[in-house]
This record gives structure tokens, C-alpha cells and sequence, in this order.
């Protein structure tokens, strides 16, 4: 019965700090900005090069094109995210402040499951920094389609990027283990590594 108390409090202690899992985040929040940049910088060429270096008005196609690679940057991160977890289980934010994502039970997780942990939520998926790109391709959407399901869903996915990391700041300062939504919904914990 004793070994069970210790175990438990063994496990209890290496949850990660609140403190901890916001400094990971603004580091990470760098690594993106510089990953968003080689997106940036692309889009940017691409729409040089096609306006005749900046001379001729830019066509609705060269918009779409350049939204389009802008929006790359955000399935291209969620790809670049899975990826790290599965072949270290952290981020460049989570290594560089001692925390690991683990399952429930300890083991790593597998895609699927990273693949929640991303989707839900995730406030590195769901990040002030896209919501940039969301409401640009609303605007791409409404005003040169005049599309309504690009405008909503560009509008929906730039306000919940804005929501979402608040949000799970909030959840996790409530939460006693300091677990997030995107925690709790794909069934991962972040620990401190020992």
C-alpha cells in the first residue's frame, strides 16, 4: 500500500510546472515565428516575381497563390510538430525546458494520438501568429470568391487562434495537475523530465 502513496507522489511531482510550460511556449513561439518566416519570405517572391518585380497589379490568381502558401506554414508546422513528438517527444520549447509528452500510463504516444494533441486545441496550432493568415484568407475569400464558407471559416479559425492560447492558459491554471484542454482531450500528460 505504501509503494502505491510513493509511486503516486513520484508521479505527482513531475507534472510540469505552469511556469515552465509558459516558457516552453514562448520559446516555441520563436521557433515558429522563424519557421513562419521561410513561408513568409516564399509568398512574398512568389508575388514579386509574378508581378513583374512589384510593376504590375497583382491578379486574383497571384492572391490565391500567395495565401496558399501562406497557409502552408500551418498544415507544414502541425507535419513538423507530429514529427518532433514522435522522434524526440518534445518541442524545441519542451526540450529546451526539461518537459516530455507522455501518455497516460508513461509509454510515448503514437500519431493518432499526437495528432490530437495537436488538433485539440493546441496553442501552437491555434497561435496569434495565424491568426494573420485566417483572416487574410477570409478576406481573399469574400473579396475575389466571394465566398461565404472561406470568409466564415477563415473569420472562425482567426479568432480561435486568438482564443485558444488564453483559453488554454486559463484551463491549465485551474487544472491541479496543470494539464491543458489539448492535454486532457488527447489523453497525454507533459512532464519534467528526471
Amino acid at each position: 500500500m505504501r509503494t502505491d502513496a510513493t509511486t503516486a507522489d513520484a508521479s505527482e511531482q513531475t507534472h510540469a510546472a505552469a511556469s515552465t510550460r509558459v516558457l516552453a511556449y514562448l520559446i516555441d513561439s520563436v521557433v515558429l515565428f522563424c519557421f513562419s518566416m521561410i513561408f513568409a519570405v516564399a509568398a512574398g517572391l512568389v508575388l514579386f516575381l509574378d508581378s513583374d518585380q512589384g510593376r504590375d497589379q497583382i491578379t486574383d490568381a497571384e492572391a490565391w497563390a500567395f495565401t496558399a502558401i501562406l497557409a502552408a506554414t500551418i498544415v507544414a508546422w502541425l507535419v513538423a510538430g507530429v514529427a518532433m513528438h514522435l522522434k524526440l517527444g518534445q518541442t524545441v520549447g519542451q526540450y529546451v525546458t526539461g518537459l516530455r509528452v507522455q501518455n497516460e500510463d508513461g509509454t510515448a504516444p503514437q500519431v493518432g494520438r499526437l495528432a490530437m494533441y495537436w488538433l485539440a486545441l493546441h496553442p501552437l496550432l491555434y497561435h496569434p501568429l495565424f491568426c494573420g493568415i485566417w483572416f487574410l484568407l477570409a478576406y481573399v475569400g469574400i473579396s475575389l470568391a466571394d465566398s461565404d464558407v472561406v470568409f466564415i471559416l477563415g473569420t472562425a479559425m482567426g479568432l480561435l487562434s486568438l482564443v485558444a492560447p488564453l483559453a488554454g492558459l486559463v484551463y491549465m491554471l485551474s487544472d491541479p495537475q496543470r494539464r491543458t484542454i489539448h492535454d486532457r482531450l488527447a489523453g497525454v500528460r507533459v512532464q519534467r523530465l528526471q
